[in-house]
């Protein structure tokens, strides 16, 4: 298939639209639950995924080791997240979100706009949306691998 160049650049601008959108929006949030932008990070990455240790969480958010304990103090420390040993490594911890509600509570407003759009979709643009989304998404996570040094 003969693309022309550049074909996809309404595209890679929407893309990077959203992206500024939601960067926007998260620092709101964050600043109204009185979190940083990476303490935001590491909650939303808790509740989508579920526990993990904190070497995990460090390479999930593309964050050094040192920072990630003192981005942990501070969730535990306002009651955000728990630290637990790990079943089967006792010499290991597991991060354990304990605010999942709270959590949700400062996107309700958000999520609310977000499902008035979704419903309006008929189920193949949903369907495809989905696809598109996931599709997007693990090209990001290889890629952003790949591209960045090494920690």
């Amino acid at each position: 298939m003969n693309t022309p160049p550049h074909a996809d650049a309404p595209l890679l601008l929407a893309l990077r639209r959203l992206r500024t959108d939601l960067v926007v929006h998260d620092r709101v949030v964050a600043e109204t639950a009185h979190l940083k932008d990476s303490d935001l990070t590491v909650l939303e990455v808790l509740n989508r995924e579920g526990p993990q240790t904190p070497t995990a969480l460090a390479r999930r958010t593309n964050t050094h080791l040192a920072t990630m304990t003192g981005v942990l103090t501070r969730l535990e420390k306002e009651g955000w997240i728990e630290r637990r040993p790990d079943a089967n490594d006792r010499r290991s911890i597991r991060i354990h979100a304990t605010s999942v509600e709270r959590f949700n509570a400062l996107y309700a407003d958000s999520i609310d706009r977000l499902h008035a759009v979704f419903e309006r979709w008929p189920s193949e643009q949903a369907q495809t949306f989905l696809s598109s989304i996931t599709d997007i998404a693990q090209a990001l996570e290889t890629s952003g691998e790949a591209d960045s040094p090494a920690r």
